[in-house]
């Protein structure tokens, strides 16, 4: 699973890292636009995942299935995007390829808590976000060599070939490495006299009531986070006048600090717990979405960026982890597919809603005073920056008020890997 998320963060590096990049100064694309094309991809990514595909993962219990079906379809969507790429073309074809593709989504969350346990389940969880933040720095790195050769832009036409034959490559590294997981059927109901058929499960006990809090308040913190990303490339190039290596080393450094922070941060959430480390992370998130408002070189940026990078692969790690306490384990596909979801639409939403909104609003005011294009861009894009920092805080707090972290319990399912018999622990709350 390791080498899969390897080749899946490559290609998710390869071709986001510069994307709107490329929208805006290839394709001329606005703020609203760059906006949508993160929007409507991931409102569909999450509804399928909230609606679907979670309920099938539960149903046919074939989670490698649904990554191999996912990873193969968005591949093929990739190359029919290359034959025509417009900013609608690759709004509206993304839109369609994350739709399929959150089966594979769904899939890796599920497979990965039936593989695991729940008190080393964070420290796995940070050693296979190494793995992956590796494979980012892989594909930030060939997209920065290839981005502005041989002119500024130019190289980008080549990433969609290239995510494709990397989807390929990822399905055939799962097939060869990760065997299915067949979980035996634990009764729902212990006494034998009550027929399941006949018994309908309360909204209370489909939807654990502290599992719907965590995520209210974590769709709120992803909202706040989330908002001024789809502008950073952006901002590097127009407010810092980056080049494409200088702007894939800004993206490095803070991917070479999260190799180091994934692991860490899924050790100490094991030993301290996942809450007090989230809170502390999340407080650096808003500090350090400040200080972008403040560098103005290219060292400075490198600094306040690789701080940044402990976040990232900290919240991943752990708000997986935390999810994934709370989750029953004969649940874990419908709910890990609301968990996504809820991440999706969050991550979504806000660059267009809060993000992309906001940035023209202060763009137009910036412009209507003024001040010059390139000047209203880059501190309109500032000013998303200091919002951003403002909602992660005010969500920290009520993160810290209302989430209680639920306690491991010590108990056994019996599932069966291919014919080999293997221990997955209860997570029941």
């Amino acid at each position: 699973m390791g080498s899969f998320e390897f080749m899946v963060n490559a290609r998710r590096a390869i071709f986001y890292t510069f994307l709107t990049l490329f929208m805006a100064e290839v394709l001329g694309a606005d703020f609203i636009q760059i906006g949508l094309v993160i929007t409507l991809p991931m409102l569909a990514n999450a509804a399928m995942q909230a609606f679907v595909w979670g309920r099938v993962s539960d149903k046919i219990k074939k989670r490698r299935l649904l990554i191999v079906v996912g990873e193969t379809s968005a591949g093929i969507g990739y190359l029919l995007i290359w034959t025509n790429i417009t900013v609608w073309t690759i709004i509206i074809g993304l839109t369609i390829i994350e739709a399929i593709w959150s089966m594979s989504n769904t899939g890796w969350s599920a497979l990965f808590a039936d593989l695991t346990e729940p008190n080393v389940r964070s420290t796995l969880m940070g050693r296979i976000n190494a793995i992956g933040i590796i494979g980012r720095i892989s594909g930030v790195t060939v997209i920065g060599l290839l981005y502005d050769y041989p002119l500024p832009g130019a190289g980008f036409f080549w990433v969609f070939p290239i995510a494709a034959v990397i989807m390929f490559g990822s399905v055939l590294t799962l097939i060869a490495t990760v065997p299915e997981v067949q979980q035996v059927k634990v009764p729902a109901f212990p006494d034998a006299s009550i027929q399941p058929s006949k018994t309908k499960l309360s909204w209370r006990d489909r939807y654990p009531k502290n599992f719907l809090i965590f995520l209210g308040v974590w769709a709120f913190i992803t909202i706040g986070w989330i908002s001024y990303l789809s502008l950073f490339t952006i901002y590097l190039r127009v407010g810092l006048n980056l080049n494409s290596l200088e702007i894939s080393l800004v993206r490095n450094v803070n991917s070479a600090v999260g190799l180091i922070a994934a692991p860490v941060a899924g050790v100490l959430g094991d030993r301290f717990g996942r809450k007090p480390i989230i809170i502390g992370t999340l407080i650096i998130q808003a500090i350090t979405s400040v200080f972008y408002g403040f560098v103005n070189s290219l060292l400075g940026i490198l600094v306040v960026n690789g701080v940044n990078g402990i976040v990232r692969p900290t919240v991943f790690t752990l708000g997986y982890a935390l999810a994934a306490d709370m989750i029953p384990e004969a649940r874990r596909g419908e709910l890990f597919g609301l968990y996504n979801s809820v991440w999706t639409v969050s991550f979504g939403s806000s660059p267009t809603a809060v993000g992309g909104v906001y940035a023209t609003w202060r763009l137009n005011d910036y412009l209507s005073s003024g001040f010059p294009p390139e000047f209203a861009a880059t501190q309109a894009i500032v000013d998303t920056f200091f919002l951003s920092a403002g909602l992660v805080l005010i969500g920290t707090f009520f993160f810290g008020l209302v989430i209680k972290e639920p306690k491991h319990k010590e108990g056994e399912n019996l599932a069966t890997y291919e014919d080999e018999p293997i221990a997955v622990m209860d997570t029941l709350d």
